[in-house]
């Protein structure tokens, strides 16, 4: 709970308060103030997080505690600023797109966003920015105040005999590793693509519009909004469509592109920092008659070289899987909740064939090569490597060691920062209004 409230108070609290706000101050730090209504704000928002019911008992010392952590934030920024703490423009203006984006997910039009902020879309990104700045500049305070703080393997067990009673449950878990190959589309359905979309590159060269000929020929999803794609950050693209598309200047039209999909033609519309917004018109190849001997045939040469000792399970997977997030990995399968490599069973329960194969593998094996479904309703084909797997337990030092280490340094961490914090309010001007 604690965690979450610091992340929100950051979140809500660091951004500048306009003087022409007529509103209770609750506390003023440095040139800084914290207004009542911030507060109020961020205490529905903890409360909705965690489903507390508005006449909870705890909701008074909650909000007392959000206060405290907002003037600390508050204290930390004027610290920051003491210190010439910067942050480059080009890191604060791609963290405004990406909360842009996340808004627009969520809220849909300018039109909406405006409406629901009550403030026009430049105003709320000068705000936006301002706020992101502070935090950035708070972060880089802190990241350089806990910067090579390690702790002993003696402090490791001193924890865990003491608090080893209260830690938690840790559900059936795994770590794993795999490389993936997709059968290969044969060079006649190829070339009937490359016809379609060479014709297609010939109309907009003679004039044709965009939109109407994805809404005519385009094989995607996207073709009923004239191949309108939304902004997209990197990384949510597959990598040849991405370098095109981050390459063109805004209203350019891309050459023909290929990847995994088909042959695609990029109009990019708008570029915001790292996300992009296009258009783009898809050929798909022809996928009836794919050659899955010679994707098996390559997975089980690679699972021979790992085997033999000639290579390593992640150097293959870096030079030949086809699973664009992993390969960059070695294979690693990664939590997207918790960024570990040692992961729930019940994660990947949208994945029966995965679950049902790590549970009767052994320790230490590679499978054979097995057929999968990947996006889009396409199969590939996959070689597994299971590194680990444990039966639910109590986290212990023996299967959870680095995860009490972590727990530990987390603990220490919190002290310093209670020190840290206790000093600095003796070196800057605070007062709280209640």
């Amino acid at each position: 709970m604690t965690h979450r409230i610091v992340f929100l108070a950051l979140f809500l609290c660091s951004m500048p308060i306009k003087a022409q706000v007529l509103d209770g101050v609750v506390a003023v730090v440095g040139d800084e103030i914290v207004l009542k209504s911030e507060i109020d704000e961020q205490l529905k928002f903890v409360a909705y997080q965690n489903r507390i019911p508005p006449d909870d008992e705890r909701l008074p010392m909650m909000w007392r505690q959000i206060l405290e952590e907002a003037v600390n934030l508050k204290v930390l920024f004027t610290k920051a600023k003491i210190d010439s703490i910067s942050v480059p423009n080009e890191e604060v203006d791609g963290q405004v797109e990406r909360r842009m984006e996340f808004i627009r997910q969520r809220i849909g039009s300018d039109e909406a966003i405006s409406e629901y902020f009550g403030k026009s879309i430049p105003q709320l990104r000068t705000d936006m920015r301002e706020e992101i700045r502070a935090g950035l500049m708070v972060e880089q305070l802190r990241r350089k105040k806990f910067s090579g703080l390690s702790i002993s393997n003696e402090d490791v067990q001193k924890f865990y005999e003491a608090y080893q009673d209260s830690l938690p449950e840790i559900p059936a878990e795994f770590e794993a590793a795999f490389i993936a190959i997709r059968p290969k589309v044969d060079s006649a359905a190829k070339k009937v693509a490359f016809e379609k979309i060479l014709d297609i590159q010939r109309k907009l060269k003679d004039g044709a519009d965009f939109a109407e000929l994805a809404k005519a020929y385009s094989e995607d999803g996207s073709a009923q909004n004239g191949g309108d794609l939304g902004f997209a950050k990197r990384g949510e693209f597959v990598k040849p469509f991405e370098e095109a598309a981050f390459a063109l200047r805004e209203g350019q039209i891309s050459k023909i592109v290929e990847t995994i999909f088909g042959y695609h033609i990029i109009q990019l519309l708008e570029r915001r920092g790292e996300s992009v917004h296009t258009r783009h018109i898809l050929i798909k190849f022809d996928r009836s008659n794919l050659n899955a001997d010679a994707a098996i045939a390559q997975l089980n040469a690679i699972r021979e070289r790992v085997q033999s000792g000639k290579s390593s399970f992640g150097l293959e997977a870096r030079l030949y899987s086809e699973d664009e997030e992993s390969a960059q990995q070695g294979g690693d399968i990664i939590s997207p909740q918790t960024g570990s490599n040692r992961i729930a069973f019940d994660e990947i329960k949208g994945d029966p064939d995965l679950v049902r194969l790590l549970q009767t593998m052994n320790v230490g094996e590679i499978s054979e090569p097995q057929r999968y479904q990947v996006s889009g309703g396409e199969s590939a084909y996959r070689i597994v490597w299971l590194k680990y797997r444990a039966d639910a337990h109590k986290m212990n030092l023996t299967q959870d060691y680095a995860r009490i280490r972590n727990l530990a340094l987390q603990k220490r961490q919190n002290e310093i920062y209670q020190e840290w914090i206790a000093e600095l309010r003796k070196q800057v001007y605070w007062r709280i209004s209640l």
